[in-house]
């Protein structure tokens, strides 16, 4: 049986103006070349060698330029990828909220295996009794802001609270906002957050940021954390930690106060070090190294020998 010498690697948040860097790097010798495709975030890399040899090669360089970014090869879907990294790595994925149910189910009903690493929302948002359980305890975190607490906020609280509430290692939720969605991914380290557009399809990201976790890869370029000390806060991206964000000035007076410190002390260094600790014998000391006569302006008013003081 003939070897391969086409494949097909796929990738999803990688920059777009790497590919044509990365194809670059195959060694003439490879005899290799590809081509690429990409529908929003999702990249299809094309590679084709001459002799199988020089296919492995180049793959292995293209695997070793993207790293994280590259989910699969050939025919692998990207909610299949997630679900393999779940399986894999024994990690058990929990859902927050309806909006990321929504966004994962419809990719993972199909995918074989899906029930052994996610719930599909029965044992978390869409359970009768824990249902309420997250979003109790998720908004009791938040505090006293009222029926409508800021939508990014109330989604890191049901996203950790239900991994806590379910006791999986990965839950999710999201924040539907009117122009984007705001995707949440709780870990024990902390939370992970990255906003999409409405348009770019959030649920594949939601599950590129499962699958990078359930892993242990980094998250794509963009992709924001929050450690766990700070995700108890619950503040979302971008809002100031500080209640009193103006930097206060320092006063002018001070400054200057500093300044004239500094000089005098500087000043106070070179006599001592131009006299050896003999302050007194400073004037004399200056006269014997035949300074500007700016520096010395002051002998033409010293005391000369038999001059009468008036």
């Amino acid at each position: 049986m003939a070897e391969e010498t086409r494949c097909v690697l796929r990738l999803y948040g990688a920059p777009q103006g790497r590919l044509a860097a990365a194809v670059a790097l195959f060694a003439p010798q490879w005899r290799a070349e590809a081509q690429w495709k990409s529908r929003g975030a999702e990249t299809l890399l094309a590679v084709h060698a001459d002799t199988p040899t020089g296919l492995k090669k180049a793959a292995q360089s293209l695997r070793s330029s993207f790293g994280a970014d590259v989910y699969g090869a050939g025919d692998t879907s990207l909610a299949a990828a997630a679900v393999q990294a779940l399986e894999s790595h024994d990690r058990l994925l929990a859902c927050g909220d309806a909006a990321a149910g929504a966004l994962l189910e419809s990719r993972l009903e199909k995918v074989p295996g899906a029930e052994k690493v996610y719930d599909f929302g029965t044992m978390s948002y869409a359970d009768a009794k824990v249902g309420p359980q997250i979003e109790k305890r998720a908004r009791a975190k938040l505090g006293g802001e009222g029926d409508k607490p800021d939508p990014v906020r109330l989604a890191l609280a049901r996203a950790q609270a239900a991994r806590r509430i379910v006791g999986t290692e990965l839950a999710v939720a999201c924040a539907e906002r009117e122009s984007d969605h705001v995707l949440v991914l709780s870990t024990k380290k902390g939370c992970w957050l990255r906003t999409v557009p409405a348009a770019d399809n959030p649920g594949l990201w939601l599950l590129d940021m499962v699958r990078r976790a359930a892993a242990g890869l980094p998250q794509a370029e963009g992709t924001g954390f929050l450690p766990a000390g700070q995700a108890k806060q619950s503040d979302p991206p971008g809002r100031s930690q500080s209640k009193d964000p103006t930097p206060k000035k320092k006063h002018p007076l001070r400054v200057l106060l500093a300044v004239l410190v500094i000089l005098a002390l500087a000043a106070f260094g070179v006599a001592w070090y131009l006299t050896g600790g003999d302050l007194a014998a400073l004037p004399q000391r200056l006269k014997t190294l035949h300074l500007p006569e700016w520096v010395t302006l002051w002998q033409a008013h010293e005391p000369k020998p038999g001059a009468r003081l008036i």
